[in-house]
């Protein structure tokens, strides 16, 4: 029916620990310093945010980091009603995810959006990143996006 809310209990684990790759690697660590870093293409100059190893459009090998901007554009977002905690499924007031297009980038970035109500958010709008007050070298160090 139209508007109604359907509940189904999934159990999963996730209880991984693998390297995440030099790509990754320097985007974290870059996260440590407060800043985003992203990776550019040397053929088509496309900016990926996270970094990856290879160019999505043309198949180029990637190495060249770049600094993005810590603000941009709200492209598409979900309503979230659970977190994944230790492993487990938890219960959660509805927050936002958003996917998120910094200035400098060509890509999306995937980032909790807070300061807007999750009925009144909409796409487009501009947020900026908020920080953990001690960084530690992890994604959670970049703690969500705001309005800006």
């Amino acid at each position: 029916m139209p508007g109604e809310t359907i509940k189904s209990m999934v159990p999963i684990t996730f209880l991984y620990r693998n390297r995440v790759g030099q790509a990754l690697e320097t985007y974290i660590d870059g996260l440590k310093d407060k800043k985003i870093l992203g990776i550019k293409c040397p053929a088509c100059d496309k900016v990926y945010v996270p970094p990856r190893t290879v160019c999505g459009c043309c198949h180029k090998k990637l190495d060249t980091y770049v600094e993005v901007e810590q603000q941009g554009t709200l492209e598409n977002f979900t309503v979230a009603h659970v977190t994944i905690e230790g492993g487990e499924i938890k219960d959660a007031e509805p927050y936002v995810i958003g996917m998120i297009k910094l200035k400098g980038a060509d890509s999306l970035l995937s980032a909790v959006v807070k300061g807007v109500a999750v009925d009144k958010v909409k796409t487009g709008i501009r947020v900026k990143a908020v920080w953990k007050e001690e960084t530690q070298g992890s994604y959670s160090d970049l703690a969500y996006f705001e309005p800006a």
